[in-house]
């Protein structure tokens, strides 16, 4: 099938950027999003580490600001990262990131978004941009980016599944986020605040816990090198409750292929791309193997956030040394993973790391991390409901993954003609509605 080259510059109705230099900023205000907030797999921009400007410097300051619909596209540093900017626009857009507004007379929005995320627009962009250090793809540049327009109905059809694909990931992501919100605050309720003790002490009906639940958690407080703990509770480290680094990829293990878990294709328990090796042919690093239960720590750059947790993942899946890989003994996985994956453990992590540019962690500064034990019943009981819940969590997780990869094998075919839109739109029945299918 052939398609049209076209400039992106000719695909636009407008660039809205600011003045290439850091607008002034307040402690509160409107949101100011940086190229951090901007990752090509997100559908809208995060908001990480974000500064804040006055409503004076958003009205006079900038050139102009994003309007919903507009792709917000990064210039330096991680240039070509795109994300659309929502309905509302909460916030404004710093420096070495634009705002491209498509023109929809000449191309479909959402397909110029579908086709600024391909491989091969990404690679038209790493090969033109400047710098090594800090790649720097120049605004000068744009009308260099040949992207292909096939006719509109097909622009049509690609925009729109590429963005309802990618929205089910969002909508997933979030479910996902309120899930992991739910176990951790009952985490801190039940395990650092000890609302339940205290609401028993105080003679008051602890909130949200039942009354069978109740009677599994002392009544009381005692003193200990801690401060006060509830009663008959201990402090432990992980390695008496848990194992680090237990297993590892060995002559005998009898597999034909690796699946491969990087620290970089990892964040707050999401995981990206996971290669697939024959036998012998996998990184020098792949060697740690996990089984259901285990929580894996990364141990280079430990506060960056890059944890997951297993739950039946297949024989051949193992992860890079890179990682400590903790397996409960006497703890429910649940339990475990919450407490090992929570802020505070994650900068203390940071703090005591050395190392220079890449500052890491003996595993067994993990092995030492010490936290409040609770009796047996409390943990069982806080199991019972945190499981669940992470089993979801991880569900969802799996469909993303499935998603992200339908949607990133039929892009290119789809604009080749190698794959016609009935043959498109049978293969994402049966992935998505596999039932309905049949």
């Amino acid at each position: 099938m052939a398609t049209e080259l076209v400039p992106l510059t000719a695909l636009l109705s407008e660039i809205i950027d600011n003045r290439g230099r850091t607008c002034p900023t307040v402690a509160t205000g409107i949101p100011l999003i940086a190229t951090n907030c901007i990752k090509n797999d997100t559908l809208y921009p995060t908001y990480e580490n974000v500064r804040h400007v006055s409503r004076e410097s958003y009205e006079c300051w900038f050139r102009g600001h994003p309007i919903p619909g507009d792709l917000i596209f990064v210039t330096k540093g991680s240039p070509g990262s795109v994300c659309i900017a929502p309905d509302p626009v909460d916030f404004c857009i710093a420096q070495d990131m634009v705002a491209l507004r498509p023109n929809p007379t000449t191309v479909y929005p959402k397909y110029l978004f579908a086709i600024l995320r391909s491989r091969e627009t990404q690679l038209q962009i790493v090969n033109l941009h400047v710098g090594s250090l800090i790649p720097h793809f120049k605004k000068g540049d744009f009308d260099k980016l040949r992207l292909p327009i096939p006719d509109p109905s097909l622009q049509r059809y690609i925009g729109d599944l590429y963005y309802d694909i990618t929205e089910l990931i969002h909508r997933n992501r979030r479910m996902n986020e309120t899930l992991e919100q739910v176990v951790r605050a009952l985490m801190k309720s039940w395990f650092v605040d000890f609302d339940p003790v205290q609401d028993s002490e105080a003679h008051r009906t602890p909130f949200g816990v039942d009354e069978a639940t109740c009677t599994l958690f002392p009544s009381g407080f005692e003193d200990t090198r801690r401060g006060k703990m509830p009663r008959g509770w201990t402090i432990a480290s992980v390695s008496k409750v848990a194992n680090v680094n237990s297993l590892s990829l060995s002559a005998k293990d009898k597999l034909d292929t690796i699946e491969y878990v990087e620290i970089s294709e990892v964040s707050r328990g999401e995981i990206g791309n996971m290669p697939l090796y024959d036998r012998g042919t996998e990184p020098s690093r792949a060697r740690r193997r996990l089984r259901h239960g285990d929580t894996a720590l990364s141990t280079v750059r430990p506060d960056r956030g890059a944890y997951f947790l297993c739950l039946d993942p297949p024989i051949n899946r193992l992860a890079s040394t890179g990682f400590a890989v903790v397996s409960p003994i006497d703890v429910p996985w649940t339990f475990l993973y919450l407490a090992l994956t929570t802020d505070e453990v994650s900068e203390y992590l940071g703090r005591v790391a050395d190392g220079g540019a890449y500052p890491a962690v003996n595993p067994s500064v993990i092995s030492d991390i010490e936290f409040v034990l609770p009796n047996k019943p409390v943990l069982d009981a806080f199991h019972t409901i945190a499981k669940p819940f992470l089993q979801l969590v991880e569900a969802n997780r799996l469909e993303n993954r499935t998603l992200r990869q339908l949607r990133d094998t039929l892009l290119p075919k789809l604009i080749s003609g190698e794959v016609r839109i009935r043959d498109a739109e049978n293969l994402v029945n049966s992935t998505i509605n596999p039932k309905e299918a049949a």
